[in-house]
């Protein structure tokens, strides 16, 4: 256990090791940690945005883990994963959660995330469109990024990476990304400083340089819920149903006031509401 203060707060951050008893699946040179709240109700895997982990989603866990199986997947360079210092894609990520599936024996599933993971979750419907029941994506978009943009995300990821003590980087990053109030942002702020920002890197290089997806969007069949924050600067609303008139089933988009990235988190009451209406109208 590691304590850790931060803005006249104290936070006890454990940092686990790697254990064979832990939930882990081994893809390639990468080993891949989720978690699984276990039962025999529908599945559900989830992806969370860059720079966080599974427990992003412990509301939903919370939320959802009595009727549904929740299984939440830490990326490369995040969480308890680990990778081999190769660059990856996301279509890369896409089959390591796959291969999660796989491995739960979970024939179909919906799958969903948050940005970063649900990059990933667009694409494991395309990779594998009869096994999805359904498809969530919440601050994303289906195309690549402009190269002015890129510039600026490779600005950010380098003080984060190479700057000894990027407290400025990191307020700037988490109000960006998750937004809300201070008690929502100081324990990932906590974990951030504690951890090593080197193992973003390559996941950097995945978000800045994806590929678009935007004339593939109309292969998924699967009913999908789209969502974002109101306050997300890193998706725009023009993105959003972007990426809703792509699909092949007529989608609506939800946007959630006061929220940024990461509504799950902050406004989690909401987005449970709408996660569990969603889910409950789904055809088996």
């Amino acid at each position: 256990m590691q304590y850790f203060s931060h803005f006249g707060a104290t936070f006890a951050i454990e940092l686990l090791p790697y254990s064979p008893g832990m939930p882990f699946i081994a893809r390639g040179g990468a080993k891949i940690h989720y978690t699984d709240s276990g039962g025999s109700g529908p599945a559900i895997v989830l992806g969370h945005s860059i720079f966080m982990d599974n427990e992003m989603f412990e509301p939903q866990k919370a939320e959802l883990s009595r009727d549904h199986r929740v299984i939440a997947i830490d990326a490369r360079g995040h969480g308890e994963s680990e990778d081999d210092g190769t660059p990856f894609s996301y279509w890369d990520l896409a089959r390591d959660a796959w291969a999660v599936a796989d491995h739960l024996d979970l024939d179909r599933v919906v799958v969903g995330g948050v940005g970063h993971g649900a990059f990933t979750a667009v694409r494991m419907a395309l990779l594998a469109r009869p096994r999805v029941r359904g498809l969530i994506v919440c601050g994303s978009t289906a195309t690549a990024m402009t190269a002015q943009r890129r510039a600026g995300y490779r600005e950010v990821f380098e003080a984060w990476i190479g700057t000894e003590w990027p407290t400025p980087t990191i307020k700037m990053v988490s109000a960006l990304m998750i937004g809300g109030t201070m008690s929502d942002q100081l324990p990932w702020r906590a974990k951030w400083l504690a951890g090593d920002r080197r193992r973003i890197q390559l996941s950097g290089e995945c978000l800045m340089n994806r590929d678009s997806v935007l004339p593939l969007l109309g292969d998924i069949i699967a009913p999908a819920l789209v969502l974002r924050g109101l306050g997300d600067q890193t998706a725009s609303e023009e993105d959003a149903l972007e990426i809703a008139g792509g699909f092949a089933t007529p989608t609506v988009v939800h946007t959630i006031a006061g929220a940024a990235m990461a509504p799950n988190l902050t406004h989690a009451d909401e987005f449970n509401a709408l996660l569990r209406g969603y889910l409950t109208d789904l055809p088996d």
